[in-house]
Order: C-alpha cells, then structure tokens, then sequence
C-alpha cells in the first residue's frame, strides 16, 4: 500500500498466525473476508490470495470491497459453488446454527458503496426464509458513521434502506463488515454491527474536522464470530508478544 506497507506479506502472515490458533478455537464454520481481497482488483492477485486462504483447510467465503472488481472476482472464485452467475455478488449458506449472508456494497470506480435494490431484496429474502435462524451478516462498507470524517465521506450510502429491512426481522441478526481497517461497534436497525481490523494497515482514530487523511503502519488482526444462543464476536490482534505466562 502506498509503497509503505508490503500488504502481500502481512496477510501471508495473518494466515500462519491463523493457522498455529485454530486448535485454540472450537470448531470452524468458515472463513469469511469482507472485502478489498485485492488492491485493485487483479486476477493475480486474487490467485495469490486463493493459495494463501487455502493452506488453513477450511471453507471461505468473499464479497468484494471497493478495490475489488466484480467481474474479476466473479471469475475467480466461480469454482466455488455460491457465487451468482450474475449481478451483484450476493450470496447466502446455511449452517446448522445460523444462515451466512454475503452483500455486494461495490460501486465501480467509488470508495463509497451502496446496497441496491436487488441486494436489499436479497436480505429481505433470506431473513424471511432463515426459519427462525439468526442471520450473521457480511459487507464491506459498514452501516454506520464512525467518527473519522475521511472514512464516513466514502462510507454506505443508503444505510437507512438497510434499517428498514433490519428493523422488521422477527430474528436475532450480526452485520459484519470491513473498509475502516479497526474494530468499531454500533447499530442499525436495532441490530449490533461491528467493523473488522485489517491485517495490512490501521487508520488512526481521529474525530477532528481537520484530522490527516492517512494510515498508520501497524497491522491490525481479524475477528472471531461465535453463535451461543447469541452472538459473540471477538478480536484477535496479530502481535509479536510471547506468552500466556503465568500469573
């Protein structure tokens, strides 16, 4: 990023420290990645990310973010199964707790993002369709002003048609989403949604009008997102510190 930050070389990072976790966790459902896979949107560079995520052996799940291309990304995780042969790329999975919604929020050649109407529709469906079932939501742009005004002016631009179709759900519901590159938690439509960090970069939380446009160089971490007769969501921090050692 920038020149500053070898981005490649962090994710393959996260997935090492994924990997020497995962016995520490239950069970995994899935991975899921909330977008910007790719800094521009290359097939290249979606191969790269494909041989990664592959080594932790489990399945996962993409949306794109606004430096994905959708048709590129389309393209490359088709073999997949849940990609749709058409339009935005949303999708939905089942398991046996809850249902895994994907939204595509990607307005070619924007940083901002939207959910149209199809992807709207989408999420009505699935939420009438999930029988009871909590709905564990993922997008890129989250549903909410952070407070960093760089941010927020590239942020979901129709986050009130969001609360609308959240507002009338008869179940519990988790949004998860990416683009602000640290943990944030708020509401919309009565639902809880959390922000993820990234594994390349942080930006810094600054609420001043006149606060710099610009990214620290510290990597983040990711998320662990748990159904126990409710949602838990928890964030792990990519560091180099030892331990646990004893009290």
């Amino acid at each position: 990023m920038s020149g500053r930050i070898p981005t490649a070389h962090r994710f393959m990072a996260a997935i090492d420290a994924i990997a020497q976790s995962l016995e520490q966790y239950r069970d995994i459902d899935a991975v899921i990645v909330t977008g910007d896979v790719a800094e521009d949107g290359d097939p290249a560079s979606y191969a790269h990310f494909r041989a990664e995520i592959e080594r932790l052996n489990l399945d996962y799940f993409v949306i794109p973010g606004n430096h994905d291309h959708r048709e590129n990304m389309r393209r490359s995780f088709d073999d997949l199964g849940y990609m749709p042969k058409s339009g935005p790329l949303n999708w939905s999975r089942e398991f046996a707790d809850f249902h895994l919604v994907g939204l595509d929020t990607l307005i070619p050649g924007q940083g901002g993002g939207v959910l149209d109407t199809q992807s709207l529709a989408f999420l009505a469906s699935t939420i009438a369709d999930s029988n009871g079932k909590p709905v564990l939501v993922a997008m890129h742009h989250p549903p909410f002003q952070c407070g960093v005004h760089f941010m927020d002016r590239i942020g979901l631009k129709n986050t009130d048609a969001l609360a609308e179709v959240l507002a009338g759900a008869q179940v519990e519901i988790r949004l998860i989403c990416g683009h602000l590159h640290c943990m944030n938690v708020s509401m919309v439509g009565g639902s809880v949604a959390i922000s993820a960090p990234s594994t390349a970069n942080v930006f810094p939380v600054d609420y001043r009008a006149d606060a710099p446009v610009g990214f620290m160089t510290q990597s983040g971490g990711y998320m662990l997102h748990d159904w126990d007769g409710g949602f838990k969501s928890t964030y792990v921090e990519i560091a180099d510190g030892t331990g646990p050692h004893p009290f």
